[in-house]
């Protein structure tokens, strides 16, 4: 992973590049293409008007179900992309609890609307772009949107072989690919959670910067 420049705050998504060696992420690419897709997948069912698609490797499913350490289930079920957790545990989220991990895809005609992944201060994603190229006429940018949703304050493109980390509570959204993309889009998210030693039965710590990351100008 490329050195990179601390952020002091999270305010604004990190964006973190070469984040894995070339071997890896094509093992990573390769896999997260393999069958085995559920379908009718959607951020927010209360708006998003289309399905995508989802893969489900460990940790919650649903706001209703409590979270917790789904490391070793990771470890389990998908091998690679624990290994993959590994290298982004120790390299950002030093300190911090995986609580779920899974892989969304997207094709030509599937979209995503404005959602946020947490209501509570101490959740954090990151979204791994697994892609070995991408095209500015591809679309599939993640967009991120200021707390009342009328202005967008950064756009992070899909970069290949990069992490994009932010505030769980900040709203966003996929946006879909172009007509002028063959494939299907995919990114691999892992899910954190950063609680202080002495609340770990009373609730979460107020947003902290990770380590490293570079801030984009939007």
């Amino acid at each position: 992973m490329d050195a990179v420049t601390p952020a002091s705050t999270l305010e604004r998504p990190q964006r973190h590049e070469n984040v894995f060696a070339e071997d890896r992420r094509e093992a990573l690419n390769t896999f997260l293409h393999e069958p085995g897709w559920e379908t009718g997948w959607k951020s927010n069912r209360a708006r998003d008007g289309f399905n995508f698609l989802h893969k489900h490797f460990a940790g919650w499913r649903g706001s209703d179900k409590p979270s917790y350490d789904c490391q070793e289930e990771l470890k389990i079920n998908a091998p690679l992309i624990y290994k993959a957790w590994l290298t982004v545990r120790d390299n950002i989220f030093a300190g911090h609890t995986l609580v779920r991990c899974y892989a969304n895809g997207m094709a030509y005609g599937m979209d995503g609307s404005v959602h946020l992944d947490a209501s509570a201060a101490g959740n954090y994603t990151a979204v791994y772009y697994p892609h070995d190229r991408w095209s500015p006429n591809w679309g599939g940018e993640t967009i991120f949107y200021n707390d009342r949703e009328n202005r967008v304050v950064a756009c992070m493109y899909p970069k290949p072989n990069s992490v994009v980390v932010f505030d769980g509570r900040m709203p966003h959204r996929a946006n879909g690919v172009t007509r002028m993309f063959p494939g299907t889009r995919i990114t691999l998210m892992w899910k954190t959670m950063l609680i202080k030693p002495n609340e770990q039965t009373t609730g979460q710590t107020a947003a902290a910067p990770l380590n490293g990351g570079t801030v984009p100008n939007v």
